[in-house]
């Protein structure tokens, strides 16, 4: 047994991590808008905003390593582009967070909370596909892995779409129609993010096949 870990176990340890955290958000933001107990809510909020914060440090961290090591699973422009499109979604979660939050929006309406268990499912999606990249050889699982976490934001775009249509019909009052606008967009982002990250995934497989 090695006494020190590789370079590849430090790297897949924080990948790991960073896509654990990303997983964490999400499981805290669909926990938040399913809530009635408005201290709850806040408490998730806030500590959601303590992990984007951890996100960025892992990022760094990944960023930091890769110029140190002489040895990395897969090229370091690659590991970069996957560490900051993880933590793209970091950034977007934490927006739709903070939108809700600081919004006060008046109610917690059912586009909020199908979008918010999509973000979960697609970040859930993630951390699997991250964490079977320890083994490149994973390349069936991974990309299926992908391919559901493109349907899933595709179903997140038509909920968009249909919840933006409905209040262009229905909301009368401008402030509100910014308000959820806002919360609308800044969630589907985070689900679009999600996606984007899978992009990279899929060039390393294709790259490293």
């Amino acid at each position: 047994m090695a006494i020190f870990p590789s370079s590849n176990q430090i790297f897949y340890g924080l990948f790991n991590k960073l896509a654990a955290n990303v997983a964490e958000m999400a499981t805290l933001l669909n926990t938040a808008v399913n809530s009635a107990d408005i201290y709850e809510q806040k408490f998730n909020f806030t500590h959601i905003d303590k992990l984007k914060i951890k996100s960025y440090e892992l990022t760094h961290q990944i960023f930091s390593e890769s110029g140190k090591q002489l040895v990395s699973p897969f090229q370091r422009k690659d590991m970069c582009d996957l560490a900051a499109a993880v933590d793209d979604v970091a950034d977007s979660i934490a927006m739709a967070s903070r939108r809700i939050h600081l919004y006060d929006v008046p109610k917690l309406t059912p586009p909020i909370i199908s979008l918010a268990s999509l973000i979960f499912k697609t970040s859930t999606e993630l951390e699997k596909a991250i964490n079977a990249m320890s083994n490149l050889g994973n390349s069936e699982q991974i990309f299926a892995l992908c391919a559901s976490i493109k349907k899933m934001e595709y179903q997140a775009d038509t909920v968009y779409n249909e919840a933006f249509a409905d209040l262009l019909a229905n909301e009368t009052d401008a402030i509100q129609l910014i308000k959820y606008t806002d919360v609308f967009m800044a969630m589907e982002t985070a689900t679009d993010s999600c996606e984007d990250a899978t992009l990279v995934i899929e060039s390393i497989l294709i790259k490293n096949g």
